[in-house]
């Protein structure tokens, strides 16, 4: 069983102000881990950070992380380990800084990785380890990807959230459970319908 999720860091707002511009309200319900559909934490380094299973929030689209970027400036992370997908970007006022994709399945198969903007200078030295990695398994032919985690690796080095590792400093409860107040659902998007999310 592999993760299917996204999460969005946010720097310079109050939780209140994150949760307004994605139409989230809390609920008081805490988890130690996220695993319900939608919670949001305080992370030790001065983020805010919501986190969706399999991506309900659509944290991935421009139009989430254009009004979650006018709170503060943000950071997200996608990961999709069924299909072997994960990207990572960076928004402020409004606007795409940088983004850093992989897909395995794609044309380009396991060493695909995109990259739009000027990531932050921790990119070269994680792309280097990892790209290392890969071909030290056997490059292509591997039974492993490695270059999934450049972008997890990345939002992780600025934020200091990843979504498989313990965090240090934060207390046993830190999630608390989210839920929309939209009345009404959004539809799919073309890709979510593509990959089952």
């Amino acid at each position: 069983m592999g993760f299917s999720m996204s999460w969005a860091a946010v720097r310079g707002g109050t939780p209140q102000a994150v949760h307004g511009a994605l139409a989230l309200r809390g609920t008081g319900k805490r988890e130690e881990i996220p695993e319900s559909d939608i919670t949001g934490a305080e992370l030790p380094g001065g983020w805010y950070m919501v986190a969706s299973n399999r991506d309900g929030l659509r944290l991935t689209e421009d139009a989430a992380l254009g009004r979650l970027s006018r709170v503060g400036e943000v950071v997200m992370c996608f990961v999709e380990e069924h299909v072997m997908c994960s990207f990572a970007a960076c928004w402020r006022d409004g606007q795409l800084i940088w983004s850093v994709y992989h897909d395995s399945g794609g044309r380009k198969g396991i060493e695909c990785l995109e990259v739009k903007g000027q990531p932050p200078t921790s990119f070269a030295a994680i792309r280097d380890r990892l790209f290392a990695e890969q071909s030290a398994a056997g490059g292509k032919k591997a039974g492993v990807d490695y270059i999934l985690d450049i972008p997890v690796e990345l939002a992780h080095s600025l934020t200091g959230y990843r979504h498989d590792h313990d965090i240090p400093g934060m207390p046993k409860d830190a999630f608390e459970v989210l839920v929309s107040t939209r009345t009404t659902p959004e539809r799919r998007s073309w890709w979510r319908r593509v990959v089952g999310v």
